[in-house]
């Protein structure tokens, strides 16, 4: 599926439940930023995903989790640069505003619409900008 129609899927859902909002998870190592398993760490963003970062976390419409498995105190450091770079997580590797329900066991899992990782299918190169194209045309602001 492209992110274009998770996104589709997602807002349709959104609207037919008539929720105030869809839950995104984004990883970041070849997600986000370019992998760097040096000591050394970089913050070389991939093409348009700080553009496209920075206008999923001014939405009221979408909550933006950050997904990944790095150490708290790795992540922390992250958490501070995405910050300083206009970039909002709302939460990091949890959803506390999904619970369970009598169907569904979000102990161990969190909820979310769409998932933005290279594991999942996501090519950075091309897809952030058709993140950005889908937001702006297709799902923009009310």
């Amino acid at each position: 599926m492209s992110i274009q129609k998770a996104f589709e899927a997602a807002f349709r859902r959104k609207q037919e439940k008539a929720w105030d909002k869809i839950y995104v998870v984004v990883d970041i190592h070849d997600t986000i930023l370019q992998a760097c398993y040096e000591k050394e760490e970089t913050y070389m963003y991939l093409p348009y995903a700080k553009s496209a970062l920075q206008l999923l976390s001014s939405r009221d419409d979408i909550c933006l989790i950050l997904w990944s498995g790095c150490y708290p105190e790795r992540l922390a450091v992250y958490c501070g640069q995405f910050a300083r770079d206009g970039i909002h997580f709302d939460y990091v590797n949890e959803n506390p505003e999904v619970g369970n329900s009598a169907f569904q066991d979000f102990s161990r899992k969190l909820y979310f619409n769409v998932g933005i990782d290279d594991k999942f299918g996501f090519n950075p190169e091309t897809d952030w900008l058709e993140v950005i194209e889908a937001l702006a045309t297709s799902f923009p602001v009310n």
